[in-house]
């Protein structure tokens, strides 16, 4: 067997692991309406979804000292999005928009990247679009950046649908 993808047999093998637990909670589990309010005031940052799968996803040729600078600028900050669907799940009077696993453009990556995204809807409008959407959807989201876990996911709290 090649040694390198000896060592790799842990990496792949915890990878599948945390894709097998549950998606990684906010920060904040309900922010007040001051947070809710204030994010969207915050000018959007104007970055590619695939340039954040890229810095983050495993295998990729980025390097720690480049995601901890992207993590500390990226954090908190505003973003809106277009991703296709994989699931969707009601939890504290939210939705949970989980984005298909998004791949890395580098040859050599191997891992998978996830957005989840904690949409309240502001109206019946919003409710009705989100009960619409199956897997494999594309849907547009505006949020805040609240986290990210284990290089794997980025989690959007609070976020909201875009309307076209």
């Amino acid at each position: 067997m090649n040694y390198r993808l000896f060592k790799m047999i842990p990496v792949l093998l915890g990878m599948a692991l945390a894709g097998c637990g549950e998606a990684p909670k906010p920060n904040t589990p309900s922010e007040p309406t001051q947070i809710t309010q204030a994010w969207k005031e915050i000018p959007v940052m104007p970055i590619a979804l695939q340039e954040v799968v890229d810095t983050y996803v495993l295998g990729g040729d980025r390097t720690d000292l480049q995601r901890e600078a992207m993590t500390a600028k990226w954090v908190g900050a505003s973003v809106t999005w277009r991703f296709k669907v994989f699931d969707i799940a009601k939890e504290d009077g939210r939705y949970r928009v989980i984005s298909e696993l998004m791949n890395g453009s580098d040859p050599g990556s191997f891992g998978k990247f996830t957005i989840v995204a904690f949409v309240t809807p502001r109206d019946d409008a919003d409710m009705e679009a989100l009960l619409k959407l199956k897997t494999g959807s594309e849907v547009e989201i505006h949020g805040r950046v609240d986290s990210i876990t284990i290089r794997t996911a980025l989690v959007l709290s609070p976020a909201e649908l875009v309307r076209s």
